[in-house]
């Protein structure tokens, strides 16, 4: 998780916050960190537990696969999933837009206008490294798939290379 969370914020993607302003807009890091920890220990423990017998392939090969199907879903599939149950609830383009939305009474709602989809934060100074790489390319927005594809790629097949890597069962021999 450190591997995709830091992948991330080194694009300048700041997917935690994102996540987390769905859920919780007042302390959107704290909850989307949260969510992303919770998930990526249970994924890594039905991988290590299920999933990684059900791959073909060797250890590094399996976790790749693992990492390109999380990729998929959160490249194409949460957005879509996040975007439904938004519209439900008439909170469709707060966290896609950058804009809080409105009560009943069409009043702006300032507690709620923080799901704006914010730059990284700067980590002991030192701003994201290759935020250039994504600056030309929303990837919040539902049908911005083509700016997610790049960091959500790169991260989450590095999560997946990291739990094929550490946890799978095969035996290494010494040659």
């Amino acid at each position: 998780m450190i591997l995709l969370l830091a992948t991330l914020w080194a694009l300048d993607v700041n997917y935690a916050a994102w996540l987390g302003a769905w859920l919780s807009p007042s302390s959107q890091y704290v909850t989307g960190l949260t969510v992303l920890i919770i998930f990526g220990f249970l994924i890594a423990f039905m991988y290590a537990r299920w999933l990684g017998n059900l791959i073909p392939g060797p250890g590094p090969i399996r976790g790749l696969i693992l990492g390109g199907i999380l990729a998929v879903g959160a490249i194409w599939i949460l957005p879509a999933v996040l975007n439904g149950f938004a519209g439900l609830v008439g909170n469709t383009q707060v966290v896609y837009q950058g804009r809080g939305i409105a009560t009943p009474t069409d009043r702006y709602d300032e507690a709620v206008s923080r799901t704006r989809v914010e730059p990284c934060p700067d980590i002991a100074g030192q701003k994201p490294p290759l935020a250039h790489l994504t600056a030309d390319h929303p990837w919040a927005a539902a049908d911005a798939w083509v700016g997610r594809l790049l960091p959500f790629g790169v991260g989450f097949l590095l999560y997946g290379l990291v739990i094929g890597v550490f946890l799978s069962d095969e035996k290494r021999g010494l040659s």
